[in-house]
């Protein structure tokens, strides 16, 4: 082919952190839309509530099988506060 006077040769280099930037905004702005989307709230909604019933519940049933182990260490720790209260007793009356 043959360069005439109305011809112009035209180079853009693109960096590869240009096309990922450009993508990420293309993926962040679908995101959004997604997002706006007039369900979208009542599904969050509905995800959590799902998934906080079996947060609490794990939590709860933790609790309760780690209870005697719980108080085993409250009262090693009361044990010992009350033997340094003694011992402290002890000292200053004699």
């Amino acid at each position: 082919m043959v360069a005439t006077e109305n011809e112009m040769k035209l180079e853009i280099e693109i960096t590869e952190d240009e096309i990922r930037s450009a993508v990420e905004h293309k993926v962040r702005t679908a995101v959004a839309d997604q997002t706006n989307q007039w369900n979208v709230d009542s599904y969050i909604k509905e995800r959590v509530k799902e998934h906080w019933k079996l947060a609490v519940d794990g939590l709860v049933a933790e609790v309760l099988n780690d209870s005697k182990a719980l108080r085993e260490k409250i009262a090693a720790e009361l044990e010992k506060k009350l033997r340094a209260q003694l011992s402290a007793a002890l000292r200053n009356a004699a």
